[in-house]
């Protein structure tokens, strides 16, 4: 790529260019959520949630239309890999963390509930 012009002028552009690049990316980010997405479901975040207030913890697929394998880890009694379909799944009330699972069978599962090792 060639510029021409002076260099003050060329760090000007490029500097122009990234601003405008950075307004474009917060302008995106900033678009109002629908009311529907205020509801509690939806206010946790993708993946493990410890729980709270006495709650279980739980994993949220976030994905609506896959079922995918999470390993789940517990404490004193091991990990254990589950099957998930979109949405909450509560865990054991000892589980101390899960995650998706890519390498166990592709990561992808058909029966939510479904247990392996």
């Amino acid at each position: 790529m060639t510029f021409r012009g002076s260099p003050g002028r060329r760090h000007a552009r490029l500097r122009l260019g990234l601003a405008a690049a950075a307004v474009a990316g917060v302008l995106a980010c900033s678009v109002a959520a629908p009311a529907t997405a205020a509801t509690p479901e939806k206010i946790n975040a993708c993946g493990w949630n410890k729980g709270s207030s006495g709650e279980h913890a739980f994993y949220e697929h976030c994905a609506t239309n896959t079922n995918v394998w999470i390993q789940v880890t517990r404490w004193a009694r091991g990990k254990y890999h589950r099957c998930v379909g979109p949405g909450r799944t509560v865990l054991d009330y000892d589980a101390t963390g899960a995650w998706y699972d890519s390498n166990y069978h592709g990561g992808l599962c058909s029966h939510p509930g479904d247990t392996g090792p």
